[in-house]
């Protein structure tokens, strides 16, 4: 049964199908169908909110495509800038277009940053705010509530694209990624229980005590930071980018600047809040 584990991504293929030369990755299907089921769950909770804060099915359908398109720009926009810069300075083209001029053939938009997918939704969320007039707390308390969801079908989506391979292990539940005979940490998988339904299961608990504006999404930024600085170790570092101080991988870089901002928007939530009761 263990041999049959550890060779488990022997018996997928990373392309779900095909349309001519233009190949569906199952990544992609994951993440459409992470922001369906994060739209669902929001739904849900929505219907259980006071009747005064309720909005209505047509604003939050609205909102969950401006932020499927915030997270989209942004996950994409992050890898570029946190990842490969001298890549895709160089191939401006190939950002958002997945066509290959120079060979004349489709390719496949490898390369998202769950953090540069944050800042994507923080800007979608700011947008949302301001055109249907809610606070931007209130509705990201809102929003960081499925938040966990998006990462467990993304972490699923990415551990059937064959990617984001963990580091070398002897634990037997270690599996072998394609052409390489040392079995791996799949680190996507551990990623996929913690970062999705640990996660989801612990903003839940507090939502219950945290009534305050944007003690949610201060817990969420602080919760995942941590979280993913610690599964980082588990992970092989992305090749072809530096270690920061030979210590630290980039997604650790970007989860301590994430905790420093989730503290900072607390300094600032504070401090209005006491200029507000002068």
């Amino acid at each position: 049964m263990s041999g049959m584990w550890q060779n488990i991504l022997m018996y997928f293929d990373p392309v779900a199908f095909s349309i001519g030369s233009f190949y569906i990755y199952w990544y992609a299907l994951f993440f459409l169908l992470a922001w369906w089921c994060a739209y669902q769950t929001l739904l849900f909770f929505e219907k259980k909110e006071d009747n005064k804060k309720q909005m209505s099915r047509e604003q939050l359908e609205e909102i969950s495509w401006i932020l499927l398109l915030g997270v989209f720009v942004g996950a994409r926009l992050g890898y570029v800038f946190f990842y490969a810069p001298e890549y895709f300075f160089e191939h401006m083209s190939q950002i958002f277009l997945p066509y290959d001029f120079a060979r004349s053939e489709w390719m496949s938009l490898r390369g998202m940053s769950f953090h540069g997918g944050m800042i994507g939704a923080v800007v979608a969320t700011l947008y949302c705010a301001r055109k249907y007039r809610v606070r931007a707390l209130a509705l990201g308390d809102r929003l960081v509530l499925v938040a966990p969801i998006a990462s467990f079908f993304g972490r699923l989506g990415n551990f059937l694209n064959q990617e984001l391979a963990g580091k070398v292990t002897n634990q037997p539940w270690g599996i072998y990624f394609p052409n390489e005979t040392v079995l791996r940490h799949p680190v996507t998988l551990y990623s996929a229980l913690i970062e999705g339904m640990l996660l989801f299961g612990w903003l839940i608990f507090w939502k219950k005590y945290l009534k305050r504006e944007g003690s949610l999404t201060i817990l969420y930024f602080i919760s995942y930071g941590f979280v993913r600085f610690g599964l980082e170790f588990f992970r092989q570092p992305d090749f072809g980018v530096a270690l920061f101080l030979h210590t630290f991988s980039r997604g650790q870089v970007l989860s301590i600047i994430l905790i420093m901002s989730a503290f900072f928007l607390w300094f600032i939530r504070s401090k209005y809040a006491s200029i507000e009761s002068t």
